[in-house]
């Protein structure tokens, strides 16, 4: 049943991008001024009255450079007095930073409201980690990278303050809440959209695993996956219980696992049950009703997002058991933008809230 599931999410995975990097078209590139330590912007390009890439070069991405795509408000500029609050938003995997803005209305959606959106491009299996690389470390170091290096750029260049808030949907999702519970106060506020939320998930009916994934990321990369944590050890290609591997390093960067330290965050979570019945809500729409989150017991047959279902039940369980709030919103749905966007639309004013930011007037 197993090489199924794989050959399954093998179609899904491997027609996405690949860890190259491309210039992104527009105006011709500007020079840019940040820099922080050996990270710098090589350059800028402006693709949109409210859009510019950044694209940085950094050791710590293994890569000449890459992208992230900023999306401004209105009376932004360099040389303000001022700083606006900032959200961040993560792809999954495959994705890069145009994913946001070409999939979804993210544009019109943050029209008029004074907030900096972040999109970086990280890798297609990047786990939102500084990978083990066999015990070597360095590059790539996603985590590093993004929060100790893109973070003060942007900072230090473009006026981003220091209230932030984070989302991100699959891999992304993962990284959301990952980067969450281990910078206690950085971000306000945490939303997963078909997070990751569990990469050492065991399927109990012989389903895709959590680790399965990561396996298929490193086809998707195009490299060992054991380069990302090492191996996950028991209950995962070993049936000694005492052989746990590099086991500590998925538990250091899955969410369940460091769940306790999202405590005092306010937290959205969304996930589908694998049941393609239609996102019943489009944009345009008034905002999406709760009437959606239909919790289904149990899951359907896509492959990705049912796992992402089993994953999800595990993480809200265990944020009860420990008594942390969160909005949770279990609805049909499989691994697709669609619902991505929907969700995002549903969680925006909690994320606004977070951040101190009122909705435009006449809205």
């Amino acid at each position: 049943m197993r090489p199924r599931w794989i050959l399954l999410v093998l179609a899904l995975l491997l027609p996405l991008p690949l860890l190259g990097t491309t210039r992104t078209a527009g105006a011709a590139p500007a020079p840019a001024r940040a820099s922080t330590g050996s990270a710098h912007v090589a350059w800028e390009v402006r693709s949109g009255d409210r859009m510019l890439d950044l694209a940085v070069s950094s050791p710590s991405t293994g890569a000449p450079v890459k992208w992230v795509r900023l999306l401004l408000p209105r009376n932004w500029s360099k040389d303000a007095t001022r700083t606006w609050p900032v959200l961040w938003l993560l792809h999954g995997g495959g994705g890069n930073h145009k994913d946001w803005t070409e999939n979804t209305h993210v544009e019109e959606l943050t029209a008029g409201r004074d907030v900096i959106v972040v999109m970086p491009e990280t890798s297609a299996c990047s786990g939102y980690s500084d990978w083990w690389n066999h015990g070597k470390g360095g590059a790539p170091a996603w985590e590093t990278y993004l929060l100790d290096e893109v973070r003060p750029l942007l900072e230090k260049g473009y006026r981003a303050g220091t209230t932030r808030a984070i989302a991100g949907l699959s891999m992304g999702g993962l990284g959301a809440l990952k980067f969450t519970a281990a910078h206690p106060g950085v971000f306000r506020a945490a939303a997963a959209y078909s997070g990751a939320v569990n990469p050492l998930f065991k399927s109990p009916d012989g389903g895709f695993d959590g680790p399965d994934a990561v396996k298929l990321g490193g086809v998707a990369c195009v490299t060992d996956w054991k380069r990302l944590w090492g191996e996950p050890g028991y209950p995962f290609d070993t049936d000694d219980p005492t052989d746990l591997r590099q086991q500590r390093l998925w538990q250091r960067n899955s969410p369940l696992h460091q769940s306790a330290a999202l405590a005092g965050t306010p937290l959205y979570l969304s996930y589908g049950d694998g049941t393609d019945s239609g996102t019943g809500w489009k944009w345009g729409d008034p905002p999406p009703s709760t009437t959606r989150c239909v919790d289904p017991p149990t899951h359907g047959t896509e492959p990705v997002e049912r796992v992402i279902h089993g994953m999800n039940q595990q993480l809200r369980t265990r944020l009860a058991e420990l008594h942390i709030p969160a909005t949770v919103c279990a609805h049909k749905g499989v691994h697709t933008w669609p619902y991505w966007e929907r969700e995002l639309v549903a969680s925006f004013p909690m994320l606004m809230a977070a951040l101190g930011i009122s909705s435009p007037s006449g809205v």
